[in-house]
């Protein structure tokens, strides 16, 4: 009989530990990973006819045919190549601990993925967007802080459904946000973000009691925080009555937020600092779409670039 320890599912959960542990991986990050590692994992069972599928059978082959298989299913190309990168992740765990002595992953090409510029909202779309809560209520008042947070602080959804009452200082006018890695940034909070998010918190403590230091910021009846698809759900509730479906998710906003800094001359590196962006290049694609709006604008304003 072969050891329970090479079984595949033994090493998920030890893998999914070493993310949190020494690479500082967000909650949603492993979430993912182990998401994508069990598909893979039913997948070799169901292939290898077994209940529990061995580190042996995570092989080059395997790897190909489960890849061939999300392809088949129709899954886009960005999907794929995140299941292949958590792999590779993953084999260079087993590796490192040397419980394999071959990277399966090796050689196996990425899907191309075809590079589109981020949807985003233009400045009357947004005015009109933050126009539709109905502030005399908690819930209006609470999509609208929502909404403003979204597009004036470039939130991501995990960001915002993880805000807590101790990393707002109204004082300062700050949010203190964890974002990707557990790295935290700053972001200047707007006067009209802080007085709408103060008479929220106001509008919920007369409805429901005054939330505490620690409390998640947007939470039900009974304090429990909505979750990322509760939150998408109202956004898209909102952009889908002023703008195409396309352009119906949390984050249009956050893309939103930072074309309307680059269009009005923020420089490249104070925008990446806003968005969490780890590298440089992420927060380039805004500037496609910046040059973008230059060129609309030179076309409409320079005389010798009209057409005669």
């Amino acid at each position: 009989m072969k050891r329970a320890a090479q079984q595949l599912s033994t090493y998920i959960p030890l893998f999914i530990r070493y993310l949190e542990v020494e690479r500082r991986s967000s909650r949603n990050t492993r979430e993912s990973y182990e998401s994508d590692l069990r598909q893979f994992e039913a997948w070799l069972n169901k292939r290898y006819q077994v209940e529990a599928c061995e580190i042996s059978h995570f092989t080059r082959n395997g790897v190909r045919g489960f890849l061939s298989v999300l392809v088949q299913q129709k899954l886009s190309a960005r999907s794929i190549a995140r299941k292949l990168a958590t792999l590779r992740s993953f084999s260079r765990y087993l590796l490192r601990e040397s419980i394999m002595d071959v990277n399966p992953t090796g050689n196996i090409a990425t899907p191309k993925i075809k590079k589109t510029l981020p949807q985003f909202l233009t400045v009357q779309e947004i005015k009109m967007l933050l126009q539709l809560p109905d502030v005399h209520t908690l819930t209006g008042m609470r999509d609208l802080v929502i909404l403003e947070l979204f597009y004036a602080a470039g939130l991501r959804v995990s960001e915002l459904a993880q805000l807590r009452l101790e990393h707002v200082r109204f004082d300062e006018a700050i949010l203190r946000v964890t974002g990707k890695r557990n790295k935290t940034r700053v972001i200047p909070m707007g006067e009209f973000v802080r007085r709408d998010l103060s008479r929220y918190l106001d509008l919920f403590a007369e409805n429901h009691g005054r939330l505490e230091f620690r409390d998640y910021i947007f939470v039900n009846s009974s304090r429990q925080p909505y979750n990322r698809m509760q939150i998408a759900h109202i956004v898209k509730k909102y952009i889908s009555k002023i703008a195409g479906r396309e352009k119906a998710h949390p984050h249009a906003l956050r893309h939103t937020f930072a074309t309307h800094l680059l269009n009005e001359g923020a420089d490249l590196m104070s925008v990446k600092e806003l968005l969490g962006h780890e590298n440089l290049s992420t927060t380039q694609i805004y500037t496609h779409m910046s040059a973008k709006h230059l060129k609309k604008i030179y076309d409409q304003s320079f005389p010798r670039a009209k057409k005669t």
